[in-house]
């Protein structure tokens, strides 16, 4: 029988999911949610203890593989994973305190091996290393892929002696390959392409009007969903748009900047919604003590929506939720905290109170916005919309993933 496509495109585009390799998170003190029940469920089987970078990986069915606050990797049992030589792996050249301190690309066409990219805290020459990791027994080891005797790639050596602590991963313009993008303190932003043959050490450099400072490099990287946009978060410096080509990999010198952080309102959580359209900016701004009483500050966050379809951006700055810390409603305030997108096409915000002051200054829900690719008027913001496992928290991160394994599985009539 022959028949159109036309109607099964419409129905498979509604009732559209994203792929599930992001389906299981683990970040802060033991947390995590689990994206394989609609709502998600929060789980308390991670052994993860950072106050801001981790990342996770999931198979093509939504189980977990492993995941690493760029320190340490742990597999599927959580426990740590072991080089091939038999060592733990629990000496990487990321941090736990380094705000995106890994981001993991599977390898294309190859269903065992991944790369652990690690970027270490600011104002260190460890800088952004990669790792290979082979599942091919079902738990993983650390491999020299490449035999030289080392199990790392020092990916920033020769570039920027101070590099950032920021990375970002989107598909590229073919189906078979990824960009990794990572920027030094230089002005310079690094493309890192991902093929079936392995990561390609040479980078496609981007010189952009930005140098970054020292505080600069703490903040979110974001790459959007279709891979046409890049947003920076630079503490308390500045927030700034960018176009990329996913197809060159590289990052046009066409910045806008959407927020100057002189005022003290430092940028630092950033995601886009999953139509690539609206872009969405958290920021801290400090009230209460300064120098060695960091770690108890109290201050005010504020959440903001971007249109990214609008011809002045900047203008279309919206205020979607804030903590003022004294407030009757937040008494506490609220310190800076990620924003990630999830399988759900939801964004979830984690709010701390406080820098390390555990279990005081950590939250114990995660926060979401239940509609991000609505107007700034429409958008529904709810406050503790998931209550974690007891004893296990979200501290400021959360885990980054390929912003395009986000997208929807959509099926298309070639012809």
């Amino acid at each position: 029988m022959k028949f159109s496509l036309s109607l099964l495109i419409i129905f498979f585009s509604i009732n559209s999911y994203s792929q599930k390799e992001a389906n299981i998170w683990y970040f802060g003190e033991n947390g995590g949610i689990d994206f394989n029940t609609s709502p998600p469920q929060a789980i308390g089987d991670g052994e993860l203890s950072t106050r801001e970078g981790c990342s996770t990986f999931s198979d093509s069915n939504g189980n977990l593989l492993f995941y690493s606050d760029g320190r340490t990797v742990y597999d599927k049992n959580h426990n740590v994973m072991t080089y091939s030589d038999g060592r733990l792996a629990n000496d990487l050249l990321g941090d736990s305190s380094s705000t995106q301190s890994g981001m993991i690309v599977p390898k294309p066409k190859s269903s065992t091996i991944f790369y652990l990219f690690t970027v270490y805290r600011s104002s260190s020459s460890d800088g952004f290393n990669y790792y290979t990791i082979d599942m091919s027994d079902g738990i993983g080891k650390l491999i020299d892929e490449d035999s030289d005797g080392i199990f790392f790639t020092n990916l920033s050596a020769g570039l920027d002696n101070d590099w950032t602590e920021k990375v970002a991963a989107v598909r590229g313009a073919q189906c078979n390959e990824f960009w990794v993008v990572s920027p030094g303190r230089n002005g310079n932003f690094y493309s890192f392409l991902v093929t079936e043959l392995g990561v390609n050490t040479t980078p496609v450099t981007s010189n952009v009007d930005n140098v970054i400072s020292v505080s600069g490099a703490r903040g979110y990287l974001k790459l959007s969903p279709d891979g046409s946009k890049l947003a920076i978060a630079n503490q308390n410096q500045n927030s700034i748009l960018y176009d990329f080509n996913n197809n060159t990999g590289g990052v046009q010198n066409n910045g806008i900047v959407l927020s100057n952080d002189s005022s003290g309102e430092g940028s630092y959580g950033l995601e886009f919604s999953i139509d690539s359209k609206k872009l969405y900016l958290s920021t801290y701004t400090q009230r209460t003590g300064t120098g060695a009483t960091f770690a108890i500050n109290k201050g005010d966050y504020k959440l903001f929506q971007y249109d990214l379809t609008q011809t002045n951006i900047p203008s279309s700055k919206n205020l979607i939720h804030e903590q003022i810390f004294g407030s009757t409603d937040y008494p506490n305030g609220g310190f800076r905290g990620a924003l990630q997108l999830g399988p759900d096409a939801k964004i979830y915000a984690t709010i701390p109170t406080q820098y390390d002051n555990p279990p005081n200054g950590d939250a114990g829900f995660l926060d979401v916005i239940e509609n991000p690719t609505a107007d700034a008027a429409d958008v529904n913001f709810t406050k503790n919309a998931i209550r974690l496992v007891a004893g296990t928290y979200a501290t400021q991160g959360l885990p980054p993933f390929i912003s395009s394994l986000l997208l929807p599985i959509e099926i298309i009539d070639t012809d």
